[in-house]
């Protein structure tokens, strides 16, 4: 039995054991609505509420790729004319325009991880030349963005769970092992490797390492936040957002899986039963420090600071300092994504049921509500412009465009 289906049934364990002990109390054990038993009687969904349109959302196209994530973290990636995807054993490339498919290719294992590229194509600058994924069986992949041909494939420690964009040909990926692996984005050689200590019980998953010259910064299962040098991997700091604590196994899983997100010289990250924070990306030391758990992780800009807790709701805090500025419970134990800034205006949320909902980023309601796949969503929308582009655990691809 390998290590990632080990922890699954692990997880599903306890579980269950804490559904039974909920049902007999009054209290009920953070983050377990993150795990779901078929064996249990699900628990009902708030009701969505109605409400009032206020911007035009148009859905400019939606096509079956026909490559289902299913519980992988899959994103999509985006560059000046293509977005690209990868679910089950395939990869595949579609125009930004009318949908159509460019290319699609078997790879011959299931993909776990990804989708990622060029540093330069991530600032909308324009089209990649390359692409990366990873695997179950812990394969990192780089395909021609253009052809969609097979560039090379390194054989890492274990399952690849994410995978940073590359930049001065580098590219890292996270794998299920608690390592992060530096490779040459030309050959695929191995450069570097670090690692952090993993917990005996985590949620699976893992947050996408982040680039900022001439640093990778990457969340990690035992609760840390780690900077490395891009080129050599050497340590350039590292902080914990959280430590351990509780009665159970389940109550200690501290995992910074979700985005974390460099705004200047500040990043802005959180952690499950754990604590949101504002870090000095140059030196790691912590600014501020709120009591807050999340899964999905946060994102930022100048005036405001968007996350998604445990429960379901959805925060505004303020950058400076980490004070609430509003929240809204309306999408409790529906597992919504973090929030994704469409302009200033507005941040776009996906859900597990599939709808993705606009919320005025400065009054805290809700704007807009479109439905997408139908199975819903575990990764967030990809926005370039006032364009977002979504990808469904069922392998549906939705361009909308807001008016």
């Amino acid at each position: 039995m390998t290590q990632r289906f080990k922890r699954i049934a692990l997880i599903l364990l306890i579980a269950n054991l804490t559904l039974v002990l909920s049902s007999c109390s009054k209290f009920s054990i953070p983050g377990s609505q993150l795990f779901e038993s078929k064996s249990s009687k699900p628990i009902p969904l708030a009701v969505l509420k109605e409400i009032k349109t206020s911007i035009s959302v148009k859905k400019v196209w939606q096509i079956n790729t026909g490559s289902s994530m299913g519980e992988n973290m899959i994103h999509p990636y985006l560059d000046k004319s293509s977005v690209y995807i990868a679910g089950g054993d395939s990869a595949s490339s579609w125009s930004k325009s009318n949908g159509k498919q460019l290319w699609k290719i078997s790879v011959g294992e299931t993909v776990s991880a990804g989708v990622n590229g060029s540093y330069a194509a991530a600032q909308q600058t324009g089209n990649t030349a390359q692409i990366f994924i990873g695997t179950t069986s812990g394969n990192a992949i780089a395909i021609d963005a253009n052809s969609g041909k097979i560039q090379w494939i390194e054989r890492l420690s274990s399952e690849i769970l994410a995978v940073s964009p590359s930049k001065d040909n580098r590219v890292v990926f996270r794998t299920i092992d608690g390592k992060l692996h530096g490779l040459s984005a030309d050959t695929g050689e191995a450069i570097w490797l670090r690692s952090q200590d993993v917990p005996s019980l985590t949620s699976v998953g893992a947050g996408v390492p982040v680039i900022v010259p001439p640093l990778v910064i990457a969340g990690f299962d035992n609760g840390k936040v780690a900077a490395y040098n891009l080129q050599d991997g050497r340590s350039a700091w590292e902080v914990a957002l959280a430590l351990p604590r509780g009665q159970t196994d389940l109550e200690r899983i501290v995992d910074v899986d979700g985005k974390i997100k460099p705004l200047g010289n500040a990043l802005f990250a959180a952690s499950l039963h754990g604590s949101s924070n504002g870090i000095n990306m140059e030196t790691g030391k912590i600014a501020w420090s709120k009591s807050f758990s999340t899964s999905t992780g946060v994102n930022v800009n100048p005036t405001g600071l968007y996350s998604t807790d445990d429960k379901g709701n959805i925060w505004k805090f303020d950058p400076q300092n980490g004070n609430p500025v509003w929240s809204i419970d309306d999408l409790e134990r529906r597992l919504p994504t973090v929030p994704v800034l469409v302009g200033s205006a507005n941040i776009v949320i996906a859900d597990k049921q599939g709808n993705l909902h606009w919320v005025n980023t400065s009054s805290g309601k809700f704007v807009a509500r479109v439905k997408g796949d139908p199975r819903g969503y575990s990764v967030e929308p990809e926005v370039m412009g006032n364009s977002i582009y979504a990808f469904g655990k069922s392998g549906i691809l939705s361009r909308l465009s807001l008016q």
